[in-house]
């Protein structure tokens, strides 16, 4: 019942807002440059609607001289051929619905001085792979990555106080979700029917939640929370939990940049064979002297060009040249939005997609495209 509810305010949320709010018509008063329409306000923008030819977007900082502080509602509403966007770091809110319906889009930089992200601001984008939140932001809205269902993994930061009313329902693929510790508020539903979903990671005391706010994830599903906090139960909100002990202590964080050699393993500094590069939109590294600092080991094939990652009891086989794995066995598309993504041999040294490679070994991967930094998170 919950389910055929859900779909149906979903259905009536969707069809209200193309009617209204979300139709692709520029306001009476908007200014055009660059294929943005945009209106002004107290000496700032906010990005209205979008014409332009899609692909790799760089949203500007600036439209006729005054900086881009808001995506407004519905600005990318079915942009088809909007791949990937970089927002500015002028931008403090991303409006309802502002990217929903994008369905080929597979990548979102959203900057730091985000502090809001709107209902609905990325319902079905159906191809979006990964997302990084930033640490200014305190809402995630009703709806905002509703049925995203390219979606793996997704870590909520210690600012964000309250997750919306299916903000991340229908996520099917989506398997790990790390929640902050400044999470006050769970609402309805916000994680339902993520079939794939086993556990979900407070980082701090227990919040406020809803008896449906994990309804329909995978079976065994269960909530870990830190020794120490405080307000858990056991079952919580009608969900098993259990504690998670010295995670700090284990924890194995790693930092990479992309075109630098080095990188750090919980602020000691390593070494890489070779740079780490980016390829049709995609992180390429040498895979080695990651695994091994995570405790796991790499080997070579040289006759079937295959490399083999082991870690605990996860081993991935990839191939060069081609867009398929195996996981434990089982074949798996490297990037299931991108058929270029493929391991390959740069200047005689393999290089293997990453987060690929990272999260089905159980980390976690963050991106910064200011800085071009990338942060894999391991706790064995």
């Amino acid at each position: 019942m919950r389910k055929v509810l859900s779909v149906f305010i979903a259905g009536c949320l969707a069809l209200s807002l193309f009617i209204g709010v979300f139709a692709r018509v520029p306001p009476a008063r908007a200014d055009t440059y660059g294929g943005y329409w945009y209106t002004v306000s107290g000496g700032e923008a906010t990005i209205s609607g979008y014409t332009g030819a899609g692909g790799a977007v760089v949203i500007p900082g600036t439209l006729g001289g005054y900086p881009v502080t808001s995506i407004g509602i519905g600005a990318f509403y079915e942009c088809m051929a909007l791949i990937t966007v970089t927002i500015p770091n002028s931008v403090a809110i991303i409006g309802e619905g502002a990217f929903q319906s994008c369905t080929k889009l597979t990548s979102v930089t959203i900057p730091t001085n985000v502090t809001s992200i709107g209902g609905s601001a990325f319902e079905d984008c159906v191809g979006l792979t990964s997302v990084t939140i930033p640490t200014n932001v305190t809402s995630i809205g009703f709806y905002a990555f509703n049925s995203c269902t390219a979606l793996t993994s997704v870590t909520i930061p210690n600012s964000v106080t309250r997750i919306g009313d299916d903000a991340f329902s229908y996520c099917t693929k989506l398997t790990s979700v790390t929640i902050g510790s400044g999470v006050t508020r769970i609402d309805s539903y916000a994680f339902g029917s993520c079939p794939a979903l086993t556990a979900a990671h407070f980082q701090g005391n227990a919040p406020t939640g809803t008896t449906d706010m994990f309804m329909g994830c995978a079976s065994g599903f269960t909530v870990w929370y830190q020794n120490g906090t405080t307000g858990w139960t056991n079952p919580w909100y009608g969900y098993p939990t259990a504690i998670v002990k010295n995670t700090t202590k284990n924890q194995t964080v790693m930092v990479l940049q992309i075109g630098k050699p080095t990188f750090t393993v919980n602020g000691a500094s390593k070494t890489l064979d070779s740079s780490p590069v980016i390829k049709n939109g995609r992180t390429l590294v040498p895979i080695r002297a990651i695994i091994e600092a995570l405790g796991g080991t790499v080997g070579w094939d040289g006759t079937a060009r295959k490399a083999t990652a082991v870690l605990g009891k996860t081993t991935i086989n990839l191939w060069i040249g081609k867009n398929a794995a195996t996981v434990n066995g089982k074949n798996t598309p490297i990037d299931s939005t991108n058929a270029l993504v493929v391991a390959e041999i740069i200047n005689s040294r393999t290089m293997l997609p990453l987060r690929f490679v990272a999260e089905n070994l159980g980390a976690t991967v963050g991106w910064d495209q200011n800085t071009q930094t990338i942060t894999i998170t391991y706790t064995p």
